[in-house]
């Protein structure tokens, strides 16, 4: 009993009495916590990712890749937006909104049943029988542990230094699997091996932690609540199936064009650019619970929006500027020389960290506010722009067209998401911060240049151009930033 509270620092609450705290110390703790296991998490990656490129090769990994891209279609219908809008219930409304988890286990298990048809309707059409021998171990194995997920929960319930620490076990055990068993390209089924044994196993922790923490909801099925959550549920479903359409169809197409070489080139390059995203967006992710529970207060929930908004600009904007200074250390650094084409695509794909990151944020609030209708405006344009878009760019400029497409579905999504926000909230980012962090960014790459000068250790370069923009910015910016805080 005492071994989980000592490993996993959660909070002891009852449903009721989880009220938002005007902390600053609670909050910077979420960010640093969420932080801290991306940054355990690229640390693993940044070993497991080029072990992986270099002993399945380019065209086994683009394989690889392609497999996991249908999967998160199947995904869908696996889980067509039932965890989402269980996340925005829960986190807005607490032990209330725990009442609709019973209903999600029957709801997931049907629909389950029609992802597992489909998945098998889909594989007698692949011509590969390793291709669909994956795809089926992969998406079944997927399909099964999932049920019993609970990051969604915890996300909710604000339990970010439990997930945190489960995220990191988590990777762990899929680090130790792909080290222990991947040899060559014949063992590339030890991959979806990895990744469906590490699930589960954290997934039954975070039950075994929430259960002992207080988290007993009644599990009393009512049908007649179904409807209910199957309307804004398959919203989020179909938002989420059409910004899929636009960020992971590219797979796809570039398979069909292209051929599987550049497919590897692709998914590396596209999977190294989700990495640094995923730090800019740890910070939506923290606030979207405090986000939800701040909805019915307009001024509350648009003092919380600017700082959000600010606090992304101020992520983005050097992370973008950093890849294109860096892209020809980070590329044969953490992807090996063979993936060396992907320097200038990169560099294309850079300013697509800002457009995502803006569009992710804008969308964070959209679903905060349970505006699904707007949510699924939004991605429904980046889809049909971005699918249009590769089927026209990809023939003609292969790689390069694949990412100009990719980011113009990002903008498109970004500015009809904050189109349809509220007049309130359409005043989001602090033009004195922007030109701060702007500036900051420009002296960034300015100092990373000079250093790549008299060195090529990409550690040193980064770590150098990392200090002079927190110097340069960051004495501008933290006061405001601490205001905020502790306003909130």
């Amino acid at each position: 009993m005492h071994i989980w509270r000592a490993i996993i620092p959660v909070p002891k609450f009852t449903l009721r009495g989880l009220k938002p705290t005007k902390s600053l110390v609670r909050y910077g703790g979420f960010v640093f916590s969420t932080g801290g296991s991306q940054l355990a998490g690229f640390f693993i990656t940044s070993l497991t990712f080029p072990f992986l490129v270099r002993r399945l090769g380019v065209e086994t990994y683009g394989l690889w890749s392609y497999v996991a891209e249908i999967y998160v279609f199947l995904d869908l219908l696996s889980n067509p937006g039932l965890t989402n809008y269980a996340t925005q219930q829960v986190a807005g409304r607490r032990k209330e909104g725990a009442e609709i988890i019973s209903d999600l286990l029957p709801l997931r298990l049907l629909c389950t049943t029609v992802a597992v048809i489909a998945l098998f309707v889909i594989a007698s059409f692949e011509p590969r029988s390793d291709v669909r021998h994956l795809l089926k171990f992969y998406s079944v194995g997927c399909f099964l542990a999932r049920q019993f997920g609970v990051d969604y929960l915890l996300v909710a319930l604000e339990m970010f230094h439990t997930r945190a620490v489960l995220a990191v076990c988590q990777q762990s055990l899929y680090a130790a699997g792909i080290f222990l068993f991947v040899r060559g390209p014949e063992d590339a089924i030890w991959v979806p091996a990895s990744i469906v044994s590490s699930v589960f196993l954290a997934g039954a922790a975070g039950w075994m932690i929430l259960w002992r923490r207080g988290f007993r909801p009644r599990f009393v099925i009512n049908p007649g609540r179904w409807k209910g959550i199957l309307v804004p549920s398959i919203h989020y479903a179909v938002s989420y199936l059409m910004a899929t359409g636009y960020t992971r169809g590219g797979h796809i197409i570039v398979r069909w064009f292209l051929g599987p070489y550049e497919l590897g080139l692709y998914a590396a390059g596209l999977r190294l650019m989700d990495f640094l995203r995923q730090f800019i967006v740890m910070v939506p992710n923290v606030l979207m619970p405090r986000l939800a529970l701040s909805a019915r207060s307009e001024a509350e929930l648009g003092r919380l929006a600017h700082l959000l908004g600010t606090a992304v600009a101020l992520l983005s904007l050097p992370i973008t500027f950093g890849l294109i200074g860096t892209a020809h250390l980070l590329v044969p650094w953490i992807l090996g020389p063979r993936y060396f084409e992907d320097v200038s695509f990169l560099r294309w794909m850079a300013p697509c960290l800002v457009i995502a990151s803006s569009g992710y944020f804008v969308r964070t609030v959209a679903y905060a506010m349970g505006r699904h209708r707007a949510y699924f405006a939004s991605s429904a344009g980046g889809a049909v722009t971005g699918v249009l878009l590769y089927l026209v760019l990809i023939p003609t400029f292969r790689l390069r067209g694949a990412g100009v497409a990719y980011t113009l579905g990002e903008l498109v999504a970004a500015a009809m998401g904050y189109a349809m926000l509220p007049a309130t909230l359409r005043d989001l980012w602090r033009p004195p911060v922007l030109v701060a962090a702007l500036v900051g960014s420009v002296l960034m790459v300015t100092a990373v240049s000079c250093a790549n000068v008299y060195s090529a250790q990409p550690f040193v370069v980064i770590s150098i151009g990392a200090l002079v923009y927190l110097l340069s910015s960051g004495w501008f910016v933290r006061k405001w930033l601490v205001e905020q805080f502790t306003a909130s």
